[in-house]
């Protein structure tokens, strides 16, 4: 056991040390924790493979599309860890079933553009609506990413 006095100086260090980023896990991967291989193991070969802002991107569209989006990327760094997810769903989604998967309090912004994003920052999760306002994609990543909003919401590989 230890002397409190000894235990007592402990808790302030404690508090200093850097908390693990939370992400929200999408379909079994986590930003921040799974690598390349998981999503290869987990949804087999993408579409595409290519390098995008200095990271390997993993695109799944067309038949490789994974059940319920039109095209899902996953971004991962040097560190061979996945560090962004872009989802692209296939049907439209509301407003509504946003708020209630993630929360009724997301902070709010906009793109350059003027489209609306609402960020969930304690979960790493972004939700960017087109102009019809509707849920155009979703960005999962670590917590510790920044949280600011990128001048445009991800974009959909073409063909």
């Amino acid at each position: 056991m230890l002397p409190r006095r000894l235990l007592a100086a402990a808790i302030p260090l404690l508090i200093l040390l850097p908390a693990p980023a939370l992400a929200r896990p999408w379909m079994g991967i986590t930003p921040g924790q799974s690598t390349l291989a998981d999503v290869v193991t987990r949804f087999g070969e993408p579409s595409t493979r290519g390098a995008l802002e200095g990271r390997t991107a993993l695109v799944y569209r067309d038949e490789q599309a994974i059940t319920g989006t039109r095209q899902a990327q996953f971004l991962v760094g040097k560190d061979g860890k996945v560090a962004e997810i872009n989802v692209f769903p296939a049907s439209p989604l509301e407003k509504d079933a946003v708020l209630g998967t993630y929360g009724k309090d997301p902070a709010r912004t906009f793109t350059d553009d003027f489209r609306t994003v609402w960020q969930y920052r304690s979960v790493g999760v972004m939700v960017f609506f087109g102009k019809d306002g509707t849920v155009e994609a979703i960005r999962f990543q670590p917590t510790a990413a920044p949280a600011a909003a990128p001048a445009a919401p991800p974009a959909a590989a073409s063909h």
